[in-house]
C-alpha cells in the first residue's frame, strides 16, 4: 500500500508538470515563438512528445525528462506491455524519428546502462542482471535442412546465437553406407541427404535461427556443361633398308641355303671340304628394322643375293567425346568417359607386406566447380583432360596425356575454346656401315633410314547454360529421353525375330490388335503366348489382369506376404477390399480361360 501511494503521488506530480508543459508550449504556438523546453519538460513540435506515424514508427521528443514517465508515454503510443523496475531512475533527453518500439527503448535506456526483456507479450526494463533472472529456460528445436551443409549452416547460425546455446549438427553419413565408405568418401559423394542440426537456446534465439536458416536453405541454381573434346593424332612413319650377302669361292646351293620367294636369305652351314679352300663372306643386314609388309625386292644368283625393303605408313585417329553433366552451383562435379586399369600397389613393413589394388583412369575426364555470378555469367573452373595408357610386362602404369586449367568468365549459353594444344614429333633413325654409309648416294646400300612424325592436336569446346527449370527445358529432357528410347528401340528390333524376347513382342502387339477389334479370346491367348516366352513382361501381364478382371499374382501369394497383411492389418483398422479373386459369377468360361479348352 506504501509503494502504491508513492506511485500515485509520483505520477500526480508528473501528470501536474505535463499540464503546465502543455500550457506554455499552447501559447508559444499561439505568438509563432519556436518550440519551448523547461529545464525538466517535454519537446513538443507539434503537440505531443511521442508520436505515432502510420507506418507504424515513433518519434519522439523530451528532454530532461524522468525515464519511467517517458517510458510511460511510450506504453500508451506503442499499446506496449512495458514493465519497470523500481532501480530504474534517471532523466533523459532525445529527439527520435521513424523508430521502432526497441529502438526507441534501446536509444533510452542503454546511456543509463539499463536494458529491457520481452517475455512473452510483455517488456521488463531493469538492470542486466536483474532481467538475467528473467531469462526463460532454453529450448531445443531440430532444423531439417535441404540444400546447406550441417556445417555451413552451423557455421551461420553460431552468428545469431549467444554464449549459452547450443549447436549439433548431425546427419547421414555421406560415404555411403556406414563403414564403408572410407576416408574421402564424403568428397566424393557430396553432401548427405538427411542433413540436421539440433539447436539449443532461447525462444528469440530460435526464431532468429529459424528465420535465417529460411533464407539461407534455399534451393542453390544448376549448371549444364557441355563439352566437345576433339583429339586427332596423325602418324607418318617412313622406313627403308638393304640388305646384301657376298660369297667368294662357294654357291648358295652348296650351303643348303633357303629363301622366301625371294624376300630374303638364309644360309645353312659351310661343308667341311669348303673349309680347305678360301672363301669369302661379305652381308649387311638392314631390312630387319622394317616392319613387316610395305615393299620387298630381292635378287638371288649363284653366290650374290640383295634385297631392298621399303615401307611408308600413315595413321589418322580422330577421337571426338562430348559428356555432358548437371552440378549444383558452387559444387564441384566431374565426369569420366573412358577406363580404369587396376594395377598392384606393395608396401612392405618390418612385419608384413600389404598389397592393395589402384586404378589408372585413362580417356576423357572434365572437372569443374561453377559459380554463377547475378548478372548472369558463371565463372567456371575446369580441368578437362584426354589421356591414354595402360599397364607395363611389369604390371606398372603408364600415361599419356593432354590436359589444361584454366578459370574462365562465360556467359549463359555461350561457348567458348579452353585449349587448342598441338603438339608435333619427329624421330629421325638411321642404322648403318661406318664410313661406308656416309658416302653420298651410294651410302643408302649399306645402311637403313626410320623416319617418324607424330601430330597430335586437342580442341576443346565448353558450353555453359544456366538452368532455369522452365517447361521448354523440361520438353527438352523429355525429347531426349525419348530419343534414347527410340534408339534403344530400334536396337532391339535388329535381333532375330525367332528369340524369345521378339516373340513376347510379337504376341503382345497381336494382343493389342485382338483386343481393339473387340476379340476378348484372341487378345487373352496371345497376352498368354507373350508371357509364355517372356514371364515378366509385365505390358502383358497387366493385359492379362484386364482380361480376367482379377490380379492372377495373388493366387500366388507366399506365406510371408499374408503374414505383413495380417500385421498391417489390425492397425489399419477395417479390412479394405482385397484384390484378389473376385467371383466369376457371369463371367462365361470361355472368358475365364482365356478362350482356351
Amino acid at each position: 500500500m506504501v509503494q502504491r501511494a508513492r506511485t500515485v503521488r509520483r505520477a500526480g506530480r508528473q501528470g501536474l508538470a505535463l499540464a503546465l508543459v502543455l500550457l506554455v508550449s499552447s501559447v508559444a504556438a499561439q505568438t509563432d515563438s519556436p518550440p519551448a523546453a523547461s529545464a525538466a519538460g517535454v519537446l513538443r513540435p507539434n503537440g505531443d512528445p511521442v508520436q505515432l506515424r502510420d507506418s507504424g514508427l515513433l518519434d519522439l521528443h523530451v528532454r530532461e525528462l524522468e525515464i519511467a514517465t517517458v517510458l510511460e508515454l511510450l506504453s500508451y503510443k506503442a499499446q506496449a506491455n512495458i514493465v519497470t523496475s523500481t532501480k530504474v531512475t534517471g532523466r533523459v533527453s532525445a529527439n527520435l524519428y521513424n523508430v521502432t518500439l526497441d529502438q526507441a527503448l534501446a536509444a533510452i535506456l542503454t546511456p543509463n546502462q539499463y536494458g529491457f526483456l520481452r517475455v512473452g507479450a510483455t517488456i521488463f526494463v531493469g538492470m542486466p542482471e536483474d532481467l538475467a533472472t528473467l531469462q526463460p529456460p532454453p529450448a531445443t528445436r531440430v532444423f531439417h535442412l535441404r540444400y546447406l551443409r550441417p556445417q555451413e549452416a552451423a557455421t551461420a547460425v553460431r552468428a545469431v546465437l549467444g554464449n549459452n546455446a547450443r549447436v549439433v549438427e548431425g546427419g547421414t553419413e555421406s560415404g555411403g553406407v556406414a563403414g564403408k565408405g572410407g576416408p574421402g568418401a564424403a568428397d566424393e559423394l557430396g553432401p548427405a541427404s538427411n542433413d540436421y542440426l539440433v539447436v539449443t537456446a532461447t525462444a528469440a534465439e530460435l526464431d532468429a535461427v529459424a528465420r535465417l536458416l529460411e533464407e539461407l536453405d534455399r534451393r542453390p541454381q544448376q549448371v549444364l556443361i557441355e563439352a566437345t573434346i576433339l583429339r586427332a593424332t596423325l602418324n607418318e612413319s617412313n622406313q627403308f633398308g638393304i640388305d646384301f650377302t657376298v660369297l667368294s669361292g662357294v654357291d648358295f646351293r652348296n650351303v643348303g641355303s633357303r629363301s622366301d620367294a625371294t624376300t630374303n636369305l638364309r644360309t645353312g652351314p659351310l661343308p667341311p671340304a669348303r673349309l680347305e679352300d678360301t672363301t669369302i663372306n661379305v652381308n649387311q643386314q638392314f631390312t630387319q628394322s622394317v616392319a613387316p609388309g610395305g615393299f620387298t625386292f630381292g635378287i638371288i644368283s649363284n653366290n650374290i643375293a640383295m634385297f631392298v625393303r621399303a615401307l611408308e605408313g600413315v595413321t589418322d585417329v580422330t577421337v571426338v567425346a562430348n559428356p555432358k553433366i548437371v552440378a549444383l552451383n558452387k559444387q564441384p562435379g566431374e565426369v569420366i568417359v573412358g577406363r580404369r586399369d587396376g594395377y598392384l600397389t606393395t608396401t612392405v613393413t618390418e612385419t608384413a607386406a600389404i598389397q592393395t589394388v589402384d586404378f589408372l583412369e585413362t580417356g576423357t575426364q572434365i572437372r569443374f566447380r561453377p559459380v554463377i555470378n547475378d548478372d548472369g555469367t558463371v565463372r567456371l573452373s575446369v580441368h578437362p583432360k584426354d589421356s591414354n595408357g595402360g599397364l607395363t610386362a611389369a604390371n606398372l602404369p603408364f600415361e599419356e596425356t593432354t590436359e589444361a586449367r584454366a578459370d574462365i568468365l562465360v556467359r549463359d549459353g555461350d561457348t567458348v575454346l579452353i585449349g587448342g594444344l598441338f603438339r608435333e614429333r619427329t624421330v629421325n633413325s638411321r642404322s648403318q656401315i661406318p664410313v661406308l654409309g656416309n658416302i653420298p648416294g651410294a651410302g643408302l646400300l649399306f645402311g637403313s633410314r626410320n623416319d617418324q612424325t607424330i601430330r597430335e592436336e586437342v580442341i576443346i569446346l565448353l558450353t555453359v547454360h544456366i538452368i532455369r527449370d522452365t517447361p521448354a527445358e523440361q520438353e527438352q529432357y523429355r525429347q531426349l529421353l525419348d530419343d534414347v528410347e527410340r534408339i534403344r528401340v530400334g536396337s532391339r528390333r535388329g535381333l532375330v525375330g525367332t528369340g524369345r524376347e521378339r516373340l513376347a513382342q510379337a504376341y503382345y502387339r497381336e494382343a493389342l490388335k485382338q483386343l481393339e477389334r473387340g476379340k476378348l479370346d484372341a487378345a487373352l491367348l496371345n497376352a498368354r503366348m507373350s508371357l509364355h516366352n517372356q514371364p515378366r513382361h509385365v505390358p502383358a501381364l497387366k493385359l492379362r489382369e484386364d482380361l480376367l478382371a482379377r490380379r492372377v499374382w495373388d493366387e500366388d501369394g507366399t506365406r510371408m506376404r499374408t503374414f505383413i497383411w495380417n500385421l498391417i492389418e489390425p492397425a489399419q483398422g477395417p479390412t479394405p477390399p482385397r484384390f484378389g479373386r473376385p467371383s466369376d459369377e457371369g463371367l462365361p468360361p470361355e472368358a475365364e480361360n482365356g478362350g482356351l479348352p
